[in-house]
Order: C-alpha cells, then sequence, then structure tokens
C-alpha cells in the first residue's frame, strides 16, 4: 500500500516474498521475490518472508528502504497430513472429483448439522491432533537491523532508536538500544517443544530487539512455557484479555512465572480499560 499526495512524500510497505518450495493451488499467487508491489488477493511465499517500510521524500525519488519490517511465521504443516485429512473428509461427505467450488459447498451443507460438524472436527483432530492452535500466526514488527551501523540485504545502517514508556504501573522507563520490537504469538501451542523450538528458531535473530511480547492465547498456561521469555532484549510480556474469572487457563500462573523471569507484565483488555502505549523514534535522515 502506497500513501501519497502529489508532489509530496509517500510511504509504503513493500514485499520482499520468497517464492514457494512446493506447487500450489491455481487459485492462488506464488511470491516474487523480485517484485515490491503485491495486488490483492492471496499470495502463497516461503519461510522468512517480510513486509519492509520504504518512503519516498518526493516524486519521482528513489525508494529508501526504512529498518522497519513486518515478519510472519506459522508452524508448517506437511503436505502427507494435508493429503490425509482431505482423503478422509471427502469419504465423509460421500465426494468424488477435486472440484474445490464444490467440495466447499458440500462441506458447508454439512456442517449445518451439529452430528456431521462433531464428525468433521474428529477428524481434523485425528490427522492434527493438538496442533489447531501449533499453526496460529506469530508477527514480529520492529527494526530490522541487529544494532547500531549493522546492516542486511535489503537495509540502510541502523541508527540508535530511542524508546519511553509512561504510564502505571512501570512509571517512566527510557531506553536506547536496539528499538522496540513487539512479537505477537497469536494462540501459537508454545508450551509444547514440536512447536516452540522451531518458532524460537526462527526468531532468534531478533534476540536483541524483541522488546515486547503478546502472550500466546491471551496468557493460558496451556500454551506457556519459560522458555518463549528467552529473548534477551525482552522486558514487558503482556497478556490480552479481559480478567474475567477462568475466562484464561491459569492466567495468574502464567503472570507469576513471567514476573519470577524478571520481565514486566500486564492485563491488557479488550475493552480499552487498560492500555499500554510505548513510542519509538529514530532518525530517517
Amino acid at each position: 500500500m502506497t500513501l501519497r499526495s502529489k508532489g509530496s512524500s509517500a510511504n509504503r510497505l513493500a514485499s520482499y516474498l520468497r517464492a514457494p518450495h512446493w506447487p500450489i493451488a491455481e487459485k492462488l499467487t506464488p511470491g516474487d521475490p523480485t517484485a515490491r508491489e503485491t495486488q490483492n488477493g492471496a499470495y502463497v511465499a516461503a519461510s522468512g518472508s517480510d513486509l519492509q517500510l520504504e518512503w519516498q521524500s518526493f516524486t519521482g525519488d528513489a525508494w529508501r528502504r526504512g529498518d522497519w519490517v513486518l515478519l510472519p511465521y506459522v508452524h508448517p504443516v506437511d503436505d502427507p497430513a494435508r493429503k490425509r485429512f482431505l482423503r478422509d473428509i471427502k469419504k465423509v461427505l460421500d465426494f468424488r472429483g477435486n472440484d474445490e467450488a464444490k467440495l466447499a459447498k458440500s462441506l458447508l451443507e454439512r456442517i449445518r448439522s451439529m452430528e456431521s460438524a462433531k464428525r468433521l472436527v474428529e477428524i481434523y483432530t485425528r490427522h492434527f491432533a493438538g496442533a489447531h492452535n501449533a499453526i496460529s500466526m506469530s508477527l514480529y514488527s520492529g527494526p530490522l537491523s541487529q544494532g547500531a551501523g549493522a546492516s542486511s540485504s535489503h537495509t540502510e545502517p541502523s541508527r540508535q532508536w530511542r524508546s519511553s514508556l509512561e504510564g502505571p504501573p512501570y512509571g517512566r522507563f527510557f531506553w536506547s538500544h536496539d528499538g522496540i520490537g513487539w512479537l505477537g504469538t497469536g494462540d501459537a501451542a508454545l508450551r509444547h517443544d514440536k512447536w516452540r523450538q522451531p518458532w524460537r528458531t526462527f526468531f532468534e535473530g531478533f534476540d536483541d530487539r524483541i522488546v515486547v511480547m503478546t502472550l500466546p492465547h491471551h496468557g493460558s498456561a496451556n500454551n506457556f512455557h519459560p522458555e518463549i521469555l528467552g529473548f534477551r532484549a525482552l522486558r514487558f510480556a503482556l497478556a490480552t484479555t479481559g480478567e474475567a474469572r477462568n475466562r484464561v487457563s491459569r492466567l495468574r500462573e502464567t503472570l507469576g512465572a513471567v514476573e519470577q523471569a524478571g520481565i514486566h507484565t500486564r492485563v491488557i483488555d479488550d475493552g480499552r480499560l487498560s492500555r499500554f502505549t510505548v513510542t519509538c523514534e529514530r532518525s530517517m535522515a
């Protein structure tokens, strides 16, 4: 997306998409490593793809790369598991052929029945046992560079970030090293080694930039493991939920583990009765 008025500066999130490793469905578009502007639609790209802030000082100026990226991660599901799942779904639906539109219509008709819906859920659980939340997306938003003066293949040298936080119960915080990276974890099943270890490996290159994390599944102890707090720059771990009784499984247990690790925590509710705002700035000159 590009924002511009005539003769003025503009900015965009430029895509750096890696091409998928395997063939994809015809209706989807493979990520193009050479394209920076993407059109509307569904794209399939390999792990490690990201979106980067870029800007122009004036119309016709060269696009300049900012030290800020959006980097998603989703735990992969192997093709054999997908094929076995699809085979059993078709069997239950008594569906033959490969017409995706007709298959989707048949599936929507069947799930209107509670009994049929339960049967389909059982099939899903059998093929992806425990992985319902493993495929939840995590998203890093923050600096790309590793430190002052560092550079990468598509970013200019980093300049010092300055960040600040004001508000109870922390008082006033200032820091000026490596910026303020946020890592959202969605509902990822990070309690389990099978899904946590690849996740941790994927983000370990941002160890010195991840300062704020949202705890998985609103802070549920069923998705939490102390190892996810191992990023050395991490200062705050937030539970995004309303703190109603029994709404999140063993939330207080998770928050206690975070505080024991020496990391500040806070519950941020969806009614905006509490807020967590960080200001970060850096010269782009």
